[in-house]
C-alpha cells in the first residue's frame, strides 16, 4: 500500500511538473518574444499571426496534459483543481482559436494593427486571456496544494517521530 502510495505521489508530482513546462513556460515566453515589441518589433504585424499559430497547437498540449492528469490524483482537492484548470483551458483554446480565425480574416500576415481592437478579435481575445489567465494561477493553486498535501502525508517514521498508537 506505501509502494502505490508513493507511486502515485511521484506520479502527481511529475505530471505537475510537466504542466508547468507545458503551459507556464509557454505563457511566459511566446507573449515576449511576439506581442512585447521587445524581440519581433511591434512594426512586425506578422509577430501577432505566428503568435497564435504557435500558441494555438501548445494549448492543445497542454488541455491534453490536463484531460490525462485530472484521472491520476488520488485526492479528490486535486481532481477538482485540475478539472477546473481543464474548463478554463477549454475556453483558452476556443479564444485563441478563434483570434487566429479573426486574424485570418483580417489578412494574416499582414492583418493591420486596429485588428486588435477589432470585433470578433477582441471578443475571441477574452476567452482566450480570461482562461489561460485563471489556468494559469489554478496552475499555480494545484502546485501549491500538493505540495501542502504531500508535506502532510509524511509518515512519523520519516521524519523521526513515533506513530500513535491506539490502545
Amino acid at each position: 500500500m506505501v509502494a502505490i502510495q508513493r507511486t502515485r505521489t511521484s506520479s502527481s508530482v511529475v505530471g505537475i511538473a510537466r504542466l508547468w513546462l507545458l503551459m507556464f513556460v509557454p505563457f511566459a515566453v511566446l507573449p515576449f518574444v511576439f506581442i512585447s515589441g521587445k524581440v519581433v518589433p511591434d512594426s512586425a504585424l506578422w509577430g501577432h499571426a505566428v503568435f497564435h499559430l504557435i500558441y494555438l497547437p501548445i494549448l492543445a498540449v497542454g488541455w491534453w496534459a490536463l484531460w490525462r492528469f485530472v484521472r491520476e490524483p488520488s485526492n479528490l482537492a486535486l481532481r477538482v483543481i485540475v478539472a477546473l484548470m481543464l474548463l478554463c483551458q477549454t475556453s483558452g483554446l476556443f479564444g485563441h482559436a478563434g483570434e487566429l480565425v479573426a486574424v485570418v480574416q483580417g489578412g494574416f500576415f499582414s492583418a493591420p494593427y486596429s485588428i486588435w481592437s477589432e470585433n470578433p478579435h477582441m471578443f475571441f481575445a477574452m476567452f482566450a486571456l480570461g482562461g489561460i489567465m485563471a489556468s494559469e494561477l489554478l496552475l499555480i493553486v494545484l502546485t501549491v496544494t500538493a505540495a501542502v498535501q504531500r508535506l502532510l502525508r509524511r509518515s512519523p517514521r520519516v521524519t523521526g517521530g513515533q506513530a500513535p498508537t491506539s490502545a
